[in-house]
């Protein structure tokens, strides 16, 4: 086994922790009041609303810090299937498409690299790593599917860290897009319509940091939320929206920092969110502080209509909300 585990891959671990401690509070104008949802009861059922496309998620093992698989099932939490990959790593995210899934496999020298498969976890392509000591784990797709950026990162130099990005069709083409200063490291988040990226900066211990934008040209990133973040940032669809999680909480916020919606539910903890294709919900993980067994819920960007789509007793996390499949 690797002895670096992907931080876009090990950070959700971080929130169940940071999501109950006192963190400073953004820099930011002050953002609009809390909504406050009222939490799931315990006799809500196990499926929600059927909605129009298909969940991708991971379960995770917060003991042992190892993931027991991916998932695939409908948005109501029916027909849930297994998607064999090359490693158990979490972290696949659907393409555009809905055709392909990003995945995750050891070279003979034991550096991480990038695979993508069908959705029924047949390994289409694997892609070799066009430079002799990077790890490439590459898992968010462009809008138009014809890159990946990956989290990067050189055992032998740390200078290399940062978020480049490669061709998807071959894992070619290796482009720098960011590197973060001494002793942090950038989490990739995604990519918007309009060519911008939006990923986290975080120190090296995985805790939280802020949100950053930078254009795919090459520009220098720029600081888009100066608080304690947990996870690197969703665009919605149209890419006006950006959808991550702090202190337990849900937030969307807009492009030029200002909190659109605070999402809190009482006495939960909620974190990873994922919009829908068409914009008009947002998936995301919920939890009790302190427990290692979150479910999976899809809500109204404003977090009103919760519906639980998993009830079980395993650790459901890194969840990706794709087209098709109805």
């Amino acid at each position: 086994m690797f002895n670096h585990r992907p931080f876009y891959i090990v950070a959700v671990v971080f929130l169940f922790v940071s999501a109950c401690a006192p963190q400073a509070a953004p820099t930011n104008t002050a953002p609009p009041p809390t909504l406050t949802v009222p939490p799931p009861t315990p006799t809500s059922a196990s499926t929600g609303t059927l909605f129009q496309g298909r969940l991708l998620f991971a379960r995770f093992i917060e003991a042992t810090h190892t993931f027991t698989g991916t998932y695939i099932a409908r948005t109501d939490g029916s027909a849930e299937t297994a998607v064999p990959q090359p490693l158990t790593e979490g972290g696949a995210r659907w393409s555009m498409s809905g055709t392909e899934i990003t995945a995750l496999y050891l070279l003979p020298d034991g550096r991480i690299a990038t695979a993508i498969t069908a959705p029924d976890g047949t390994v289409l392509r694997s892609f070799s790593i066009p430079d002799a000591t990077l790890n490439l784990a590459c898992g968010i797709w462009s809008r138009d599917d014809s890159r990946l950026a990956c989290e990067a990162w050189d055992e032998t130099d740390p200078s290399r860290t940062g978020i480049y990005t490669v061709r998807a069709s071959d894992g070619a083409d290796l482009q720098r897009l960011t590197t973060p200063p001494a002793g942090q490291h950038d989490l990739p988040g995604d990519y918007s319509p309009s060519g911008q990226f939006v990923f986290k900066r975080h120190p090296d211990d995985e805790g939280p940091g802020p949100l950053m934008l930078v254009d795919t040209n090459g520009s220098e990133p720029q600081l888009l939320y100066d608080g304690p973040m947990e996870d690197p940032g969703r665009f919605s669809p149209d890419g006006e929206l950006i959808v991550t999680s702090s202190n337990g909480r849900l937030m969307v916020i807009g492009l030029d920092g200002t909190v659109v919606h605070t999402i809190s539910i009482p006495d939960m903890v909620a974190f990873g969110p994922a919009w829908s294709p068409d914009g008009t919900r947002i998936a995301f993980s919920l939890t009790k502080p302190g427990v290692y067994a979150a479910d999976l819920y899809t809500s109204l960007p404003d977090g009103t209509d919760l519906q639980r789509v998993t009830n079980t007793p395993d650790n459901e996390i890194n969840i990706d909300w794709g087209v098709g499949g109805e």
